[in-house]
C-alpha cells in the first residue's frame, strides 16, 4: 500500500539530533503511514551505525563521500512513494501531528504545491519561516549591515511581509528545515535542482513551484522544533564562500539581466565584508596564542 508521506533526512556527523529528530517522527506522524529516508552523507561520527541500530524500519542510504544536501535529498526523493513528501532536517524535532497538519493542508488545498510548519528555536521562541522572495536590494540591505538599523522594519517589508506568524498566511517560500510537497507537484516540476550543493535550493524550488501555477503555504497549526545550524556552524567560512555561489546560481536561474549584474555587486561587496571579519578572527587568535591579548 502506498504510503501517506515520505520523509527524506539527510545527516551530516548529526547522531545524536538526528536521533532526536527520528523519535518525535511517530508523534508528529500519528495517524499517517509513512516512510522514513535517512541519507548519510559519510558522517564521521557513525550516525548511519546508530540508525540502522536504533531504527532498523528507517530507510539508510549510506554515501561514500559528502554529496551536499541537495543531490542527497534527490537520492531519496527519487525512489520515494509516498503520495506526499517532505525534506527534513536532522537538526529538527517534530511536535504533536505537526507533519500530520500540513499533510490534511496539502489534501484539503489541492492548489498548494508547498508548506511550512512553524518552527521554533530550541528554547520554544519562535524562528520566523514564510518568506518573500530574495532580490539584489534585501540581499545588499543584509549583507552590508544596513537592515540591522531597524530589523523590524527591513523584516516586515523586505523579508516576511507581515508580522504576525500565528496565523496561516500565503508565501514565496517556506524554509527547507520542514518543506512538504505532494508528489505529483514533484514529478510536475522536478526535484531540487543539482545546480546547488547547499543554499538557496529550497528558495528555487519553491520559484519552479509557483511558476507552475501553485501557491505555497506557511501553516502556523504546525509545530516543528529547529535545533537552527546544528551541522554547520563549525565551517562558516567554507559556508559563506557556498551561500554566495549558490545565491549567484539562484539568480542565474530565476533573474533579469539587471538582477544578475547586482548580485554579482552584492556578492563582491560581502566577499570582501567577510574577509575582513574572517582575517580579524585569525589576528585575534594568533595574539592570544601570544598571550598579548585576553
Amino acid at each position: 500500500m502506498r504510503p501517506d508521506l515520505s520523509i527524506v533526512i539527510v545527516s551530516y556527523n548529526t547522531r545524536d539530533m538526528l536521533r532526536d529528530c527520528l523519535n518525535s517522527l511517530p508523534q508528529g506522524t500519528e495517524g499517517l503511514t509513512t516512510e522514513i529516508f535517512v541519507v548519510d552523507n559519510n558522517s564521521p561520527d557513525d550516525s548511519i551505525g546508530m540508525v540502522r541500530q536504533e531504527f532498523p524500519d528507517v530507510i539508510c542510504i549510506a554515501n561514500k563521500d559528502n554529496a551536499g544536501f541537495t543531490k542527497a535529498n534527490n537520492q531519496a526523493l527519487r525512489i520515494a512513494q509516498g503520495e506526499i513528501v517532505v525534506i527534513l532536517n536532522p537538526d529538527t524535532e517534530t511536535e504533536l501531528r505537526s507533519l500530520t497538519t500540513l499533510v490534511t493542508f496539502l489534501r484539503e488545498h489541492p492548489d498548494v504545491g508547498a508548506v511550512g510548519p512553524k518552527l521554533l528555536n530550541s528554547d520554544g521562541s519562535l524562528q520566523h519561516n514564510g518568506r518573500r522572495f530574495p532580490t539584489p536590494w534585501r540581499e545588499f540591505l543584509g549583507h552590508s549591515g544596513i537592515a540591522n538599523w531597524n530589523r523590524a522594519n527591513f523584516d516586515r517589508k523586505y523579508e516576511y511581509g507581515r508580522e504576525d506568524f500565528d496565523v496561516l498566511a500565503e508565501v514565496d517560500q517556506v524554509s527547507g528545515a520542514c518543506m512538504m510537497v505532494p508528489k505529483h507537484v514533484m514529478d510536475k516540476v522536478g526535484m531540487l535542482s543539482e545546480d546547488f550543493y547547499m543554499y538557496y535550493e529550497e528558495v528555487e524550488w519553491c520559484w519552479r513551484i509557483r511558476q507552475a501555477g501553485y501557491k505555497v503555504f506557511y501553516v502556523a497549526d504546525s509545530r516543528v522544533v529547529h535545533h537552527w545550524m546544528g551541522s554547520v556552524r563549525q565551517v562558516s567560512h567554507a559556508m559563506t564562500a557556498r551561500l554566495f555561489k549558490s545565491a549567484l546560481t539562484y539568480y542565474q536561474k530565476t533573474g533579469t539581466p539587471l538582477q544578475r549584474l547586482a548580485i554579482r555587486g552584492v556578492i563582491l561587496m560581502g566577499l570582501a565584508k567577510y574577509q575582513i571579519i574572517y582575517l580579524g578572527v585569525r589576528v585575534k587568535r594568533v595574539l592570544r596564542g601570544l598571550k598579548l591579548i585576553r
